[in-house]
C-alpha cells in the first residue's frame, strides 16, 4: 500500500496524476495559501479604498485614508513579489487537475494576474511619487515628474486596477465551476490542513 507522505513528483502522464491522487493531498503549502489569499484580501481592500476616498471631502481624513491605501500597495508590492518568487523557487507543485483548453485558460490567467499585479504596484508605487504624496500629513514623498505625468500615471494606475478586478472576478467564477459543477477539489486546494500543516518543498507551480 503506497503511504500517504510518498515523495511524488508529476511528469505529466495520466498514471502519475492517478498516484498523485493517492499518495499526495491535493493541497498547496500553507506559505503558497497564505501569500495567496493574503494578495486577494489586499487586492479587494485597495480596490474599495480607491474608488470611495475621492468622494470624501478634502481635509485630513481623506489624506489619511489614502496614506492607509498607500502603505497597503506597499505591503501588496512586497506580498506579490514574495508570493511570486516562493511558487517559483520553494512551492509545491501540485498536478493539473485537467489537460486541454481549460488547463491552458487557467495558467494563462494565473500568469495575466501576475503581469497585471506587478504593473499596478509599478504604477502605485510611482503615482505617490508623481504626487508628492504627503503620508498622513507627516512626510512628503520626493516629486517625480510634472503635472502631466501624475495625471497620465494616475489614470493608468486605475485602468489596469480595473482590469485586474475584472480578471479576479473570471478567475472566482471558474474556481466556483470547479467547485460546484466539476467538483475536481482544485478551490480545496488553496486551504490549509493539519495534515499539511508543513511547506512542502518544490518547484512552484498554480
Amino acid at each position: 500500500m503506497l503511504r500517504s507522505d510518498t515523495p511524488f513528483v508529476w511528469t505529466g502522464r495520466q498514471e502519475d496524476l492517478e498516484r498523485a491522487l493517492k499518495v499526495s493531498p491535493e493541497i498547496y503549502d500553507n506559505t503558497t495559501i497564505t501569500l495567496h489569499w493574503a494578495t486577494a484580501i489586499l487586492v479587494a481592500i485597495q480596490f474599495l479604498i480607491g474608488p470611495t476616498t475621492n468622494f470624501l471631502p478634502r481635509g485630513p481624513l481623506r489624506v489619511d485614508i489614502w496614506s492607509i491605501h498607500v502603505m497597503f500597495g506597499f505591503t501588496l508590492a512586497i506580498v506579490v513579489v514574495a508570493g511570486m518568487i516562493w511558487r517559483a523557487i520553494r512551492g509545491r507543485r501540485l498536478p493539473p487537475p485537467e489537460r486541454g483548453v481549460r488547463h491552458l485558460l487557467a495558467v494563462t490567467t494565473h500568469r495575466l494576474l501576475d503581469l497585471l499585479l506587478l504593473i499596478m504596484v509599478a504604477l502605485g508605487i510611482t503615482n505617490v511619487f508623481a504626487r508628492a504624496f504627503p503620508l498622513f500629513n507627516l512626510w512628503h514623498f520626493p516629486r517625480l515628474g510634472d503635472e502631466d505625468f501624475m495625471r497620465s500615471v494616475n489614470a493608468w494606475h486605475g485602468i489596469v486596477a480595473n482590469i485586474i478586478i475584472t480578471v479576479v472576478l473570471l478567475h472566482s467564477a471558474a474556481a466556483l465551476f470547479h467547485h460546484y459543477v466539476i467538483k475536481d477539489g482544485v478551490l480545496r486546494r488553496m486551504w490549509s490542513s493539519p495534515q499539511t500543516s508543513g511547506d512542502h518543498r518544490g518547484p512552484g507551480h498554480q
